[in-house]
Order: structure tokens, then C-alpha cells, then sequence
């Protein structure tokens, strides 16, 4: 029999298990922010299993009556080690909308548009795509200048084609430098949750990031202002970058 248990301590929102397998789990009841089971029998177990691998934060574990399956007896093997890493996450905003003007299918051209245009802009700064949350992405970069020369390169880019074919859809985006563990190619700890709320407030075509990410950057910015995190007890001062 299987069932999965979710830490909402470590649930940040990202709202990938719900992109996997929507019947399966779903918002939390009045709270956006985090993650409930649905009907885990609704869908195959293996779906279930992918979206509980697909969690960023690894907030949802899977419980078993019996043995521990393959795939949870291969992430006890994986090592951990403490890292320091910049994190972005990125967003579409209002993606849902567009899905309902757009219909499955031209949303699909326009998801898949997107996807490679800012995966090839990842490539170009040398950040390593840790998960595709559904309508945008969750990045780890060596440095704060590439991930914020990154940042700017994607909302530049949008403007550009927007001015140049009449649309482009408005992203969000959050940056933040912080310790994490690694554990295989996926990253836990309170710097990741600080970045995904981060991004979280964010406007379309904007790109916030915490103030000791931006400084010293080449970029300009706005000023500093205090800001309360959904779910996180210390406040923390962001900035604009001021990328047009």
C-alpha cells in the first residue's frame, strides 16, 4: 500500500506535484502556498512517484507498509554535502489564464518556446537546471553575477521579442546566494525556500533578489526595503535589479 506524507515546513509552493499528477495532490485548503493529497488512487503509483521526486525542497515522502522500493532505497545511497550555491527560481505569471485563452495546445507551443529560450540562457551563464516546475524553472549557479547577468539576459530577451512580435509572457524572477545541502543534483535547506518566496512576490517582468545577492553586482538596483516571506519567521531585505 502506498501513501506519502508532506512536510509543509519544507513545502515552498513550487506546485510541481500538482503539475505531475493534478489529481493527486492539490492546494492546500484556503493556503495557495502549500501542498495536500488528494486521491492517490487515482493515478499510477510510478506518476506518484514522479512528482515526489520532482519536489525541490523534497517536502513529500512516500510511506510504504512493506519493503522500501527501489527508487527510495537509490536516494539513501545518494551523498549529501554542504554547498553555497545562487539560487533562482523562475515564473510565469498568471500561466493559468494564458492556458485558458490559449487552449491546451497553443499553450504547449508557447510553454515549449519558452522552456528553450530560457534553458539555452541558462546555458550561456552556466547554471545547472535543478527542476521544471511546470511554467518555470528552479536554477543553481556558481556565483550571484552569473545568476543575476542570467536574470537580465531572460527579461531583456522577452522584452525583446515582445516588442519585436507582439507578445511574450511576463516571469517572475527570485535570486538568492545561501548555504544548502546537495543531494544528487537536487538542493535542501532554508536558502532554497528564501528564494522560491523571493521569486514568489515578484511582478511579471521583474527580478528581485536579497540585498547581500546583489551587492557589488554590476547592475543597478533599487532600494533596499524589508519584506516579510510567507512562511519564514525573519524578515529579509530585497532589491529591484534594475535590468531594462
Amino acid at each position: 500500500m502506498l501513501g506519502v506524507r508532506i512536510d509543509r515546513t519544507r513545502c515552498i509552493g513550487a506546485g510541481t506535484c500538482i503539475h505531475i499528477a493534478p489529481t493527486a495532490f492539490d492546494w492546500l485548503p484556503g493556503d495557495h502556498g502549500k501542498v495536500a493529497v488528494a486521491d492517490l488512487d487515482s493515478v499510477e503509483e510510478e506518476l506518484v512517484r514522479e512528482a515526489v521526486l520532482a519536489c525541490p525542497t523534497q517536502a513529500i515522502t512516500v510511506e510504504v507498509t512493506t519493503e522500501l522500493l527501489p527508487w527510495q532505497l537509490r536516494q539513501r545511497t545518494q551523498a549529501t554535502r554542504r554547498v553555497v550555491k545562487t539560487f533562482m527560481f523562475t515564473d510565469i505569471v498568471g500561466s493559468t489564464n494564458l492556458l485558458e485563452v490559449l487552449g491546451d495546445e497553443a499553450w504547449q507551443v508557447l510553454l515549449h518556446w519558452h522552456d528553450e529560450t530560457l534553458r539555452s540562457l541558462f546555458a550561456a551563464f552556466e547554471g545547472d537546471e535543478v527542476i521544471d516546475t511546470g511554467d518555470g524553472f528552479f536554477v543553481g549557479f556558481e556565483s550571484p553575477d552569473a545568476a543575476l547577468a542570467c536574470a537580465v539576459a531572460i527579461q531583456r530577451g522577452l522584452l525583446e521579442h515582445r516588442q519585436k512580435n507582439g507578445f511574450a509572457p511576463q516571469v517572475r524572477i527570485g535570486v538568492h546566494a545561501s548555504g544548502a545541502i546537495q543531494v544528487g543534483r537536487n538542493f535542501r535547506g532554508m536558502g532554497v525556500h528564501e528564494a522560491a518566496r523571493i521569486a514568489a512576490i515578484a511582478e511579471g517582468g521583474q527580478i528581485l533578489a536579497s540585498l547581500g545577492t546583489s551587492a557589488g553586482g554590476r547592475y543597478p538596483a533599487g532600494e533596499p526595503r524589508t519584506v516579510a516571506l510567507k512562511g519564514i519567521t525573519e524578515p529579509m531585505e530585497i532589491v529591484e535589479i534594475l535590468w531594462r
